[in-house]
């Protein structure tokens, strides 16, 4: 890795750049962050294989290799979050991204040139187009990377026949949530066009941070009242989250991979791109169904049914089906800590239904429409943001002990994310016209599987993760065609 010197286009004496305040101290981890560590050691432990998540993007002709080397380095002498260790801290309760002691990690970048994979050459008109990963970026998320050495990063650029790149960023999934993940992306392309440098990035917008301390609950603690008091009765709400999410387990939930074994980890996806008409479709069926304000829950609800389709043709009709779904929990607005890029800034909305394909796709919508409203009442996000913040103090494996516990061993029945539109204010990414792109969550082997909604141009992308040997081809086929089919998905020829 270069060091800051002459020739750098990063000025280390900036003043107020997030570079500093990284440097002036330890960035602490959220909670949300200390989950999913707790998930990516487990993870290795039993599956052999971090929890590691993607975004990807699908590129046109003209990629400039060596700019986005040159500011992917440039943004690591900037930023030691990018390279930092992960570990408790020494003056903090909390664990850590040691970002005044960054190691000189610089983050690999893998060049491939594709023999296979890529959009149907000829797909079927009116039905969605499926895009698979090229073999050497799909490998990536059966890999390690290991927070506690500082790698939480690597770049992938594959060379596709057509003239096109694909260009994929694997990250430790504490590194960034969803949301962040779009947000660096975003920045790194500004700053590879000379509209912003690596170095400007405010300690709000670069990882929610105010004067580089958390704008987390323990601050609350300092507020009015006696320190116990506060502390009391945080631990109330948490206790109040945690005996929700158990109330969810009546009746188990079941996964595809069931519960958790000591399987190797070899995680599989691919990307079903709907056509304009199809996508049209879909969303004018959303919104009839869900409403303006909650058109996610039509494809969580189509979710739902096509992986309860699966497992009853496993005898499993009745089971229950739960299912964790992330919510933005930055605050709202343009600016600062609601454009957060680095940490998790997330609450979970849990869910639940039972596994019956035959039942009324409308009814169920309302039903998960009315566990919303509850929850959003009952000021559920909240009690989980600070259940989330209060076990920063507890060990790592207390996380997914705890987890597992609640559901028989199983974490969800699988994951969800509708993710809106894709980098809808990027049209090029160094150089090149970006076609499309979506993001690959992470899954680990069980529950299993993963079902992430995006859309891009208006054409919507339905990212399909799996662990192999979870699931059969025909159940592959069935999940596919039975999510389709309930979502409307298929335009006319």
């Amino acid at each position: 890795m270069r060091r800051l010197g002459p020739g750098s286009r990063v000025d280390p004496a900036a003043s107020g750049s997030f570079c500093a305040w990284q440097r002036a101290r330890d960035v602490p981890l959220t909670g949300a962050d200390c989950f999913l560590r707790a998930f990516d050691a487990e993870c290795r432990a039993r599956g052999r294989a971090g929890h590691l998540s993607q975004i990807v993007l699908r590129l046109g002709p003209g990629f400039d290799v060596a700019r986005f080397r040159t500011t992917l380095d440039d943004a690591t002498e900037a930023h030691p979050i990018l390279h930092a260790v992960v570990r408790r801290g020494l003056r903090s309760p909390f664990p850590v991204y040691a970002t005044t002691r960054p190691v000189p990690v610089a983050i690999p970048i893998g060049l491939h040139v594709a023999a296979e994979g890529g959009l149907d050459a000829e797909p079927v008109p009116g039905r969605p187009s499926t895009l698979s990963p090229a073999p050497a970026v799909e490998r990536e998320l059966s890999g390690v990377l290991p927070p506690e050495e500082g790698r939480l990063l690597r770049a992938d650029v594959v060379e596709r026949p057509d003239g096109g790149s694909d260009v994929a960023l694997t990250f430790a999934h504490l590194l960034f949530d969803g949301f962040g993940s779009e947000r660096f992306v975003a920045w790194l392309a500004a700053c590879g066009e000379g509209e912003r440098r690596v170095d400007d990035l405010s300690a709000a917008e670069g990882a929610g941070l105010e004067h580089g301390t958390d704008l987390g609950g323990w601050r609350a603690l300092r507020g009015e009242g006696a320190f116990w008091r506060n502390l009391r009765a945080r631990g109330d709400r948490a206790r109040r989250w945690q005996h929700h999410v158990r109330s969810l387990g009546d009746p188990p939930p079941r996964s595809l991979a069931g519960p958790l074994d000591d399987s190797p980890q070899r995680t599989r996806y691919e990307v079903l791109h709907v056509s304009e008409a199809g996508t049209e479709q879909c969303l004018a069926r959303a919104r009839a169904v869900a409403g303006e304000l909650t058109p996610a829950l039509f494809p969580l609800a189509a979710s739902l049914q096509a992986h309860a389709a699966v497992l009853a043709g496993r005898g499993a009709t009745g089971a229950g089906l739960v299912v964790p779904v992330a919510v933005n929990a930055r605050p709202r607005g343009e600016v600062g800590a609601a454009r957060a890029i680095f940490r998790s800034h997330v609450s979970m909305l849990w869910l639940r239904a039972v596994a019956d394909p035959s039942a009324d796709l409308e009814g169920l919508v309302r039903s998960l429409q009315a566990q919303r409203l509850a929850s959003v009442k009952e000021k559920l996000l909240e009690d989980g943001l600070v259940a989330l913040d209060l076990a920063r103090l507890a060990p790592r494996r207390t996380y997914a002990r705890l987890v597992r516990s609640t559901f028989g061993g199983e974490l969800a029945s699988f994951f969800f994310a509708y993710t809106g539109e894709l980098l809808p204010e990027r049209r090029s990414f160094f150089g090149a016209p970006i076609e499309t792109g979506f993001h690959v969550p992470g899954v680990p082997a069980s529950p299993g599987s993963a079902l992430v909604f995006s859309h891009r141009d208006g054409r919507l992308a339905i990212t399909h993760v799996w662990q192999e040997g979870t699931i059969e081809d025909a159940e592959l086929r069935l999940l596919r065609a039975r999510l389709l089919l309930d979502l409307d998905a298929v335009g006319p020829p």
